[in-house]
């Protein structure tokens, strides 16, 4: 091909892939100003009456090393009203389910090897609090390796007497040492910091993230239970809350902290189930939030972009620069030009851990050094989305538990 066909078509795919960058920007544009209104403003909720009945739901899978931690924790919570513990010992063949009784909780074993996920145990556990004649204002989910600060549902309640349906709290993480760890556990806090907070203020919907979060009871009487079976539930729940025009507030007094898997291994199986669950959430409940967006739900178009451009987007600008780069000079001009589009994505999610940590520095529960590191390896955390997002599209996934170990109380965690 003539060199000057070349240059022209070089040209051609590194507009095309500048155009798609700036398309990116242009449609990501707003979470700067979510940015800017964290920075400036903290939702803050009032101390409701506290005469509302709850219900905790925690499906555990032998969790027998660190349960007892969470159910402390719970039992030593300063709501003066009902608060009831239950857990769904879910296919165990560990002491989980007498550790939990021992621990005051009402437990319900449940033994069913073809419909896995923690989807169907929350519907199981559900099912049959309702058949003991139990009722309850609303129930708030945990999972089995979580924490609660003392407060914490008492300033759920305060956000819930206010009339929201749904809330969600602060997800922190217990566990921040390794760049596996705390790459996750970054990734939450930034969430809860720089998109549910400003979704929040700004009266739009938040989303929950799998664990710490409070919902009626007429929410889950109208569904007949919890009917969200995908490998990503808590994003199905959030997808169909925002369609039917219900608002997910976000209460950042109400802190909880989660285990993060350690090993890359685990982190990469863990999130691989989420990819596939997105996927499958988009494939069940796309449509109906693509149309919810064009009548007017800025929430539901909103998620569809936070979660759907940026992935896409840089897909599409790294193939067209990198085919740009091939015609225009070979593999060296290739690699020079993946090279810069690599440097300016590592910088940009260095600039946004550090951001995150340094507004959250408080409440990140590590060492100094383990914060200041954590900023320099989120980026390579991140990187590894890439193959698995890809993974996601073409292999079949199965839920699969994660092994927790980090057994800790509230006064052991690390103070930074």
């Amino acid at each position: 091909m003539p060199n000057r066909e070349v240059d022209t078509m070089a040209e051609l795919f590194f507009s095309i892939s500048r155009f798609w960058l700036l398309l990116m920007g242009i449609c990501c544009a707003y979470q700067l100003g979510y940015t800017l209104l964290s920075l400036v403003k903290t939702p803050h909720w009032k101390l409701g009456p506290c005469t509302n009945k709850y219900a905790v739901l925690i499906c555990a899978r032998n969790e027998a090393a660190v349960l007892p931690k969470l159910l402390e924790s719970l039992r030593a919570q300063d709501y003066p009203g009902v608060l009831d513990l239950y857990v769904a010992a879910d296919n165990c063949t560990d002491d989980t389910a007498r550790l939990a009784r021992k621990a005051g909780a009402t437990v319900f074993e449940r033994c069913d090897r073809t419909r896995v996920g923690k989807g169907y145990a929350l519907d199981f556990l559900v099912h049959r609090i309702w058949a003991e004649g139990k009722h309850y204002d609303g129930y708030i989910l945990f999972d089995a390796d979580n924490l609660a600060r003392p407060d914490f549902v008492r300033r759920l309640d305060g956000v819930f007497s206010t009339g929201c349906p749904v809330v969600a709290g602060y997800r922190n993480t217990k566990n921040y040492r390794g760049w596996v760890a705390a790459g996750q556990g970054l990734c939450f806090i930034r969430e809860v910091r720089f998109l549910n907070s400003p979704r929040t203020l700004l009266g739009f919907s938040g989303n929950v993230t799998g664990t710490g979060f409070l919902v009626s009871e007429e929410i889950l009487r109208e569904a007949g239970g919890w009917p969200w079976h995908c490998l990503c539930e808590d994003l199905e729940f959030s997808t169909v809350q925002m369609v039917a025009g219900r608002r997910i507030a976000y209460c950042p007094q109400a802190e909880y902290f989660d285990e993060q898997p350690a090993a890359l291994s685990q982190s990469v199986r863990q999130r691989l189930r989420w990819c596939k669950g997105f996927l499958q959430v988009m494939a069940a409940r796309g449509p109906a939030m693509g149309r919810a967006a064009l009548r007017g739900s800025w929430s539901c178009a909103d998620l569809l972009i936070s979660r759907i451009a940026p992935v896409l987007f840089n897909l599409l600008a790294l193939g067209f620069a990198a085919a740009g780069a091939v015609l225009s000079g070979g593999a060296l001009v290739a690699l020079g030009a993946l090279g810069r589009i690599l440097v300016c994505g590592y910088l940009s999610m260095m600039a946004m851990a550090a951001l995150t940590t340094c507004t959250e520095w408080k409440r990140i529960q590590a060492p100094i050094t383990q914060k200041l590191a954590g900023i320099f390896t989120f980026p390579f955390y991140m990187a590894t989305y890439l193959p698995i997002a890809l993974a996601a599209c073409v292999r079949k996934v199965e839920w699969t538990p994660v092994a927790h170990t980090r057994a800790v109380t509230l006064n052991q965690l690390d103070v930074g």
